[in-house]
């Protein structure tokens, strides 16, 4: 668990911040436990296809990223191994506190796939010490911290995704059932997930819009959240939070852009070994085990391993992305992320200067030919 000192400014709106997704997890768990142990009915369908199997690794995986995001545990895999553990404990007391339902090790399994999925990506979460890299980083998790600060963007963005999610899952389940008689519910539930998965990113789009304006107008500490417009910033665009004392720079407040990654620089981030075990782990995960699994009468677990293959595979998608991001940042003053012209000449007034060539914008907060994180370490954040 973190300590929290509450006599530093960004402590508390750390933790000020992460009460929504406290209350949001405590009522997720509880209904999660209800859903998991509410007394069966005994009489299994005939013929029907149920989703039960990717309800599971959906709902664990989720209690997984809820539980992470509370704030209560520091290291990703802390939280991973307790919805482990829970997931676990959830479906082996089935049998024992609940009628007419009983312990399933394919349902534990779904679930756990939905864990390991969702701490694949959580672990590919987490800032650099680099001041640009760290401030570009933070102003991402500043807004959604603002923009999940409000109850009512929680209710929109749940409802969002909710209402159309449940209402394409139904309305296609019924018709194919109704018209053709198939049961299909793992494709209806996807089909519906993906729906509501698309009208949900809109509504995120369209409310955190003044939240980027406001970082935009206010130019906020992103560790205190203190209004920083009336600091002083030095000639590169380095100063100091009077609030909380962590670094600023001129850039946070705007984003930066960054260079497209080669082929050889993406296979340098893990290697040709690490290419070739991503082909295998997707042939197995994507294409071997569904269908081995298929073919065994288990559509429910071969749904929840499909699953699991696209999730963790999108997750080092975003890892390789974050990675190019942070690479073009750290050598943001020296080469622009655009044309990849040379910029240690280049005037930079005020932490921010342009590309003569392709007018990009780039940043500079330390002299090149110094340490590139002197400005950085004199204030270094714990």
């Amino acid at each position: 668990m973190t300590r929290i000192d509450l006599s530093d400014p960004a402590a508390i709106r750390r933790e000020n911040a992460a009460w929504p997704w406290r209350i949001v997890f405590l009522a997720y768990a509880v209904l999660l436990v209800i859903a998991t142990h509410w007394p069966g009915s005994g009489q299994p369908g005939e013929g029907l296809d149920s989703p039960d199997k990717l309800m599971h690794f959906l709902c664990f995986g989720g209690f997984a990223l809820l539980l992470w995001m509370t704030g209560w545990f520091r290291r990703f895999w802390a939280a991973s191994l307790i919805a482990l553990a829970f997931t676990i404990l959830a479906e082996a007391t089935q049998s024992l506190l609940s009628v007419n339902r009983e312990a399933s090790g394919l349902d534990i399994a779904a679930g756990i796939l939905g864990v390991m999925t969702a701490s694949a990506w959580m672990s590919t979460f987490g800032t650099r010490e680099h001041l640009i890299v760290r401030q570009q980083e933070l102003r991402s998790r500043f807004i959604l911290d603002e923009l999940m600060g409000s109850p009512t963007n929680w209710i929109l963005i749940g409802a969002a995704f909710g209402i159309p999610t449940v209402f394409v899952s139904l309305t296609i389940y019924l018709l194919a059932w109704n018209v053709a008689a198939l049961s299909i519910g793992n494709i209806a539930l996807t089909i519906g997930l993906a729906t509501g998965a698309m009208i949900g990113a809109g509504m995120v789009l369209r409310l955190v819009a003044p939240y980027r304006e406001r970082v935009e107008r206010d130019h906020p500490c992103f560790d205190c959240g203190e209004s920083l417009r009336e600091v002083a910033l030095d000639d590169l665009g380095n100063g100091t939070c009077p609030s909380c004392g962590h670094a600023v720079h001129a850039s946070q407040w705007t984003t930066l852009s960054s260079s497209n990654a080669s082929m050889q620089q993406l296979l340098n981030c893990d290697g040709p070994v690490g290419l070739v075990c991503l082909v295998f782990y997707l042939i197995i995960a994507v294409v071997i085990g569904p269908i081995a699994l298929l073919m065994s009468g288990h559509a429910g677990l071969a749904s929840a391993i499909l699953y699991t293959g696209i999730g963790v595979s999108l997750a080092m998608i975003w890892q390789w992305r974050r990675t190019r991001r942070r690479t073009s940042l750290e050598r943001s003053g020296e080469q622009c992320a655009r044309c990849r012209a040379d910029l240690t000449d280049i005037e930079c007034i005020g932490g921010i200067g342009t590309c003569p060539n392709c007018r990009t914008e780039f940043a500079r907060h330390a002299t090149v030919e110094g340490d590139g994180d002197a400005a950085f370490d004199a204030v270094k954040n714990d």
